[in-house]
């Protein structure tokens, strides 16, 4: 099959007290369609070769089990991390504006769970 992008989002986990990268993933995008859309917005786009977008007020999701959406954290210690996600990162998709696609997060990892929360729009 096909994909849109080889990165459609990017992920660093940093740590807090240095801002120092110690693990990182990314998501490539099969293809850029319509899945929902808020109320009173309509579906535009599909999973096709020529008819690929996503309409204002719409949204693509993936399942959670789709392959590379995630980042591994197997080596990395217990404790508070920043997650920093990017979207469009390349600015390959034309966007009206690009000035909301980074949100950092706090996360705590306590070696068997993660929980995220504060998540905010960042530069």
């Amino acid at each position: 099959h096909y994909h849109s992008m080889d990165e459609f989002s990017h992920y660093d986990l940093l740590e807090v007290s240095t801002g120092r990268k110690v693990a990182e993933g990314h998501k490539a995008s099969f293809c850029l369609e319509d899945t929902t859309c808020d109320f009173g917005h309509l579906k535009r786009y599909a999973c096709t070769s020529h008819t690929q977008g996503l309409s204002p007020g719409c949204y693509d999701t993936y399942n959670a089990d789709i392959d590379c959406q995630w980042i591994d954290i197997t080596d990395i210690k217990p404790g508070n991390y920043i997650l920093k996600l990017v979207v469009n990162p390349k600015f390959l998709v034309l966007e009206s504006d690009f000035t909301n696609n980074v949100v950092r997060c706090n996360i705590h990892y306590t070696g068997r769970f993660v929980t995220t929360n504060n998540c905010k729009l960042a530069q």
